[in-house]
């Protein structure tokens, strides 16, 4: 059993992940020229822009002229994006020039046919290295960021006189290691488009997370953060249910509107929780968690009954009741000694998110199969 606000520069849909409007691309197109060492002036190269049309209008189809312009802005774009996460695109910058150059001297269709097989060839061959670039950039970030707030905000656990590291969820063995683990295994670029989302849905998720530690409001009443992050994923007009580590709350939502507040327990140092927008994937009553690990491993647990289980990602992470536990709240993610006695409550959860059993009914009742969850 598994037991403010970062916004991302870019949507994605298909290729196209930079908004670079076609206005810009002859001042683009100069930028890369001066970054080559290339003589001139921004007048020289818009002239040669304007040059090339006037050329092709009387040589060139005008469909093939089109495409022409739409490819070498396309490459253009994607050695922009190479450039903003750190990435070295000298090669293509010379390309792009080099393209550019060839297109308004092709003096006949075939040879016009030619240069635009070429280009078609080098943006397919910067996507893999572009995204590769920029997921790993946002990787680097990520443990950068969770690593340096980390080292500054610690919780000294005096049921075993220990210091831990808050945030531990958006470090190496939370999403962090989440999102290394993604890019160990991609080969292709939806591989790396899905390890870019997730990496800038953690840092959203993060900055949220760093915003909400300093928020005063009490915990059963709506946070900033929380509605920050609803408006964020635009899910202000449904159901909700927030989860916010650093508190060790739930805050259940309806339209924008709290409609009930939870003290939980999520998982612990060695087993994180798992940050992120998500839903609710499948809905189980009752249920039975059996442990992976095996039989003498410190996080082997028996055959445990679960009344009310509410997965909310695929890899194992639900809510569900901890029939168990009678303490909740912040501190029980680390070792302590609940009141219950049991003791499998000593400490925080397998990465799940532990409720009580009458909250456990109450939610089950109350969200559907698709209910958005936003862990912070």
């Amino acid at each position: 059993m598994h037991d403010f606000l970062y916004l991302p520069t870019h949507k994605r849909a298909d290729f196209q992940r930079l908004s670079i409007s076609a206005v810009l691309i002859t001042g683009c197109l100069l930028l890369l020229s001066s970054c080559n060492g290339m003589s001139g002036t921004a007048t020289t190269t818009a002239n040669n822009v304007k040059s090339a049309r006037v050329v092709l209008a009387a040589k060139v189809d005008a469909s093939l002229r089109a495409q022409g312009l739409a490819q070498l802005e396309t490459l253009q774009q994607w050695a922009a994006l190479m450039q903003q996460y750190n990435g070295n695109a000298s090669t293509y910058q010379q390309e792009l020039i080099s393209d550019q150059q060839a297109l308004r001297v092709a003096q006949t269709e075939s040879a016009y046919q030619a240069v635009l097989q070429t280009l078609d060839q080098q943006v397919q061959s910067i996507k893999m290295p572009a995204l590769k670039n920029e997921a790993t950039n946002q990787e680097h970030l990520l443990m950068q960021q969770a690593d340096a707030w980390s080292q500054q905000h610690t919780y000294h656990d005096d049921y075993n006189n220990t210091t831990y590291h808050l945030g531990y969820e958006y470090g190496t063995n939370g999403v962090d290691g989440f999102v290394q683990d993604e890019l160990s295994r991609a080969h292709t670029l939806a591989d790396y488009q899905r390890a870019i989302e997730d990496a800038d849905m953690f840092l959203t998720s993060f900055q949220a997370y760093k915003t909400n530690v300093s928020d005063k409001t009490p915990w059963n009443q709506a946070h900033v953060t929380d509605l920050q992050l609803m408006q964020y994923y635009k899910t202000l007009n449904q159901k909700v249910v927030v989860v916010s580590l650093g508190e060790q709350v739930m805050r259940v939502y309806d339209n924008g509107k709290l409609v009930k507040a939870i003290k939980v327990t999520t998982g612990r140092p060695e087993k994180p929780s798992l940050p992120g927008a998500w839903q609710v994937e499948q809905k189980l009553s009752p249920t039975v968690f059996k442990s992976d690990e095996p039989v003498g491993s410190a996080y082997w647990y028996p055959n445990t009954p679960i009344n009310y289980a509410m997965l909310y990602h695929s890899g194992g992470y639900f809510i569900h009741d901890s029939w168990w536990r009678a303490d909740y709240g912040f501190g029980t993610q680390f070792p302590h000694a609940d009141s219950s006695g049991d003791s499998f409550s000593f400490d925080g959860s397998h990465g799940c998110i532990n409720v009580s059993k009458p909250d456990a009914a109450w939610l089950y009742n109350y969200v559907n199969v698709s209910t958005r969850v936003i862990v912070y």
